[in-house]
């Protein structure tokens, strides 16, 4: 084999091996990838390690309202029976304007039920 050819084929392996330890990176650990939202078969989220604090909820909810740029503020927090977190967020006349509540066991935002359809 010509010195050139030699090249072109190291070339070829090199690039292989790099595309296959880049996809190896891209899935994770699991194989599902680090942007996986779901966390397991069946689409079911999967639980953290440790449940949210009640802390930890107003800090998202601080951020949630500094990202929007809104005037409003944490109001109370709780958490309520089946692990679920409450918090409140109150409007620049005091007033609540709206309840988000959080799931301490997956950390993911729990999305109120839709009213009935008229």
């Amino acid at each position: 084999m010509k010195t050139k050819s030699r090249i072109v084929i190291a070339a070829i392996v090199a690039l292989a091996a790099v595309g296959a330890v880049s996809q190896a990176q891209a899935r994770g650990p699991r194989g599902d990838g680090p942007w996986d939202m779901m966390g397991g078969p069946g689409g079911h989220c999967s639980e953290r390690a440790k449940p949210l604090t009640e802390t930890q909820v107003k800090d998202i909810v601080e951020g949630m309202i500094a990202w929007r740029g809104d005037d409003a503020t944490v109001g109370a927090i709780k958490t309520v029976d089946g692990g679920k977190i409450t918090a409140e967020i109150v409007g620049s006349d005091g007033k609540v304007a709206r309840t988000l509540a959080f799931d301490a066991k997956t950390g993911r935002p729990i999305r109120p039920a839709k009213p009935p359809a008229e």
